[in-house]
């Protein structure tokens, strides 16, 4: 699959200057430049600008551009000077001229006319510019899980911290209420304490997903608009990434910690059983938290919005 990929690189160094192809260079909406990049460096040498040995070519282009070499400027070619206004005028008109008089200007002038000229050939160029990538539900949900992962895994202390805090909490809880006697006077209360103790920690412990969609919403936006993906597709990744990673591992290894060291009843159907309801309590948070994050675009309202529903839920 191929695509065309435009970003933006604000002072290269020389390392990446080396790879580009071709610049455009304009001042002041006026070209002074527009070929092969090996060739730019040549060419303002050829009219007055030369670059220093271990001085960087984009800072060099850049200072000639802003007119930060207005005391190199040449005056042979005065008379070709436009009445301009200022020094920086000067210089644009006479980096334009010298441009429009080189051997760069009329090889590019000669092959836009020959493009032009050519209807099918033109055709053709536009034919395979505006071809449409098809591409399938599954494919959007694959790709962007993949870089969704990617870009958690590139911050792992999120992960890690939120696996740190479940097992400290765990182990916290255990020893809290410890071997829990199986009386139903005083017993039920404790595990009763230690239950609701569990419910609130899991509620608490997926406030991480309210930074979900504040942050990306700007990215989000614009590749929605421009049609890389739906709605539902973002949705769905979010879903699968932010449940596997920080939801499922931190309430098993909780849940593993918590039940035995409290005492509850050593059968793998009483566990699964409260490791269900740990999870589902979990997810329900967390769905409370997607929903006040995709609702505010303020970061600063999130707390705010997530008292009410707290409240309510309590």
């Amino acid at each position: 699959m191929k695509g065309t990929i435009i970003f933006s690189i604000h002072q290269p160094r020389y390392s990446i200057f080396k790879l580009f192809d071709t610049l455009f260079l304009v001042a002041a909406g006026r070209c002074i430049y527009h070929g092969p990049a090996p060739d730019v460096l040549p060419f303002f040498a050829s009219v007055g600008f030369t670059c220093e040995e271990h001085d960087n070519p984009t800072d060099f282009l850049l200072d000639v551009s802003q007119g930060e070499y207005q005391s190199n400027l040449p005056l042979t070619d005065e008379s070709s000077w436009t009445d301009p206004e200022g020094e920086q005028d000067k210089l644009i008109h006479y980096l334009n001229n010298a441009y429009e008089k080189s051997p760069l200007f009329a090889g590019i002038k000669q092959e836009a006319s020959d493009i032009s000229s050519s209807s099918s050939k033109l055709s053709t160029v536009i034919s395979s510019t505006v071809e449409v990538l098809k591409k399938s539900r599954l494919s959007e949900i694959f790709y962007v899980s993949q870089r969704t992962f990617r870009n958690a895994f590139r911050n792992p202390a999120l992960v890690g911290m939120q696996i740190g805090t479940s097992i400290f909490l765990g182990i916290l809880i255990g020893l809290i209420y410890i071997n829990t006697d199986h009386s139903t006077n005083v017993g039920v209360r404790n595990r009763l304490g230690a239950i609701i103790f569990i419910v609130t920690n899991q509620v608490f412990s997926s406030l991480s997903a309210l930074d979900v969609f504040i942050k990306e919403r700007p990215f989000f936006q614009h590749e929605n608009i421009s049609g890389y993906y739906h709605v539902s597709t973002y949705f769905m990744s979010k879903i699968i990434c932010d449940v596997i990673p920080l939801r499922t591992i931190p309430s098993l290894l909780f849940s593993v910690i918590a039940y035995f060291m409290v005492g509850f009843q050593r059968t793998a159907a009483k566990y699964f059983i409260f490791f269900f309801g740990i999870f589902s309590t979990t997810i329900c948070s967390a769905c409370l938290c997607f929903l006040v994050s995709a609702s505010v675009q303020v970061f600063g309202k999130r707390s705010i919005s997530l008292k009410l529903p707290l409240f309510v839920f309590f």
